[in-house]
């Protein structure tokens, strides 16, 4: 759900039930304007009245601090929403760094079920303003049939599945495009169903490639309703991955699902905050796919990352070049008039343990 939809439909949920006024046994003209008080605001009310002042770019501190005052009262299980406030309220005023340790400070912190919502949105407004985005791999093939449409080769159910509305032909096609270039360890395909054991491939190659253009064979399909692969000894960047029928067939073809298994680094590139790649005494490279004009590398890590690290990127001549150091668990630099198609933290033996959340490298606009 994208967020500013998530924002509205929290802050219509909060401000739902609004809390009925008192009755007054005398009438307004009896009593003093001076000394008629405004009714005090509600969690919701505050709740709904923050995010207004937070999705609207107007300074939100004194939302924030009539809303943190309400959670305060409520005591410690309300901890972890005062701490999201206060996140939010940096990213507004500008300080990432200040944002990401108080972000840093919410990771593995259970959620109270009646602030889910709340928290919910937070993080994504918190994603949203690191740069953050979670790609979906999208399935293409020919045409599906009643309704068995690509999309459940990765919806993670086996029990769904493609189904081809023919037999492939020589040449046929079905590509998982896993949205950026990604260290992939390993795939599997899981073909056939139990109705219609017999559609699988069974000439083919399974093939990897970084640009959709250049592809390089993951392995000869075996002639079996299920194919392993493994991208090894160690990882391979791969943006897409297809099956490529090298033979007609009889039979239709049903997937029930393709799996990806990815390499450590991935998690240092996946926008999840949540995940993060643990140091083992060597580089932390993003492969970016194409070289591109560049504007700004942001590295979010966990407290006690070593300064000084070297920030690099690999330009048009296939040249390292040092752009930056680390500063610490957040780091952000300047990369505009830079094109490159890799980034990487030049981290060496004795960095071993650190942890790297996120690499982001925002492309020039």
């Amino acid at each position: 759900m994208p967020f500013a939809v998530l924002v509205t439909v929290v802050s219509a949920a909060l401000s739902a039930s609004p809390v009925p006024a008192a009755a007054d046994p005398e009438p307004d003209r009896l009593v003093p304007k001076r000394t008629v008080r405004e009714a005090p605001v509600d969690l919701p009310s505050a709740m709904a009245r923050f995010w207004v002042a937070y999705s609207s770019g107007a300074d939100p501190r004194k939302a924030a601090a009539i809303l943190d005052a309400l959670l305060r009262a409520e005591g410690t299980p309300s901890e972890p929403v005062r701490r999201a406030v206060r996140m939010l309220v940096a990213h507004a005023g500008g300080d990432q760094r200040r944002a990401w340790c108080e972000r840093l400070d919410l990771l593995g912190v259970p959620v109270p079920p009646r602030h889910a919502a709340f928290l919910a949105a937070a993080f994504a407004a918190s994603d949203q303003a690191f740069g953050l985005s979670r790609q979906t791999p999208v399935p293409t093939a020919q045409t599906a049939y009643a309704g068995h449409v690509p999309a459940r080769m990765t919806d993670g159910d086996a029990a769904t599945f493609y189904w081809s509305d023919g037999a492939p032909q020589p040449g046929t096609q079905f590509v998982l495009d896993l949205g950026r270039v990604r260290p992939v360890q390993g795939v599997a395909v899981a073909m056939g169903t139990a109705d219609r054991p017999r559609d699988f491939l069974r000439s083919g190659v399974l093939e990897g490639s970084v640009d959709g253009v250049d592809w390089a064979t993951v392995r000869q399909l075996p002639g079996l309703p299920t194919v392993t692969a493994t991208l090894g000894p160690g990882s391979r960047d791969v943006r897409y991955l297809r099956l490529r029928a090298t033979a007609g067939q009889r039979h239709w073809l049903a997937v029930r699902e393709v799996s990806v298994r990815p390499g450590p680094t991935d998690a240092a590139g996946d926008g999840d905050p949540a995940t993060a790649y643990r140091v083992t005494g060597g580089p932390v490279e993003v492969n970016l796919g194409v070289d591109q004009p560049l504007e700004r590398i942001v590295v979010l890590a966990d407290r006690g990352t070593r300064q000084g690290v070297p920030v690099q990127v690999r330009d048009e001549a296939g040249t390292w070049r040092t752009v930056g150091r680390l500063g610490g668990e957040y780091t952000d630099v300047a990369a505009r008039g830079i094109v490159a198609g890799r980034v990487r933290v030049l981290f060496g033996p004795d960095s071993t343990g650190t942890a790297v959340r996120e690499i982001v490298v925002r492309p020039a606009r």
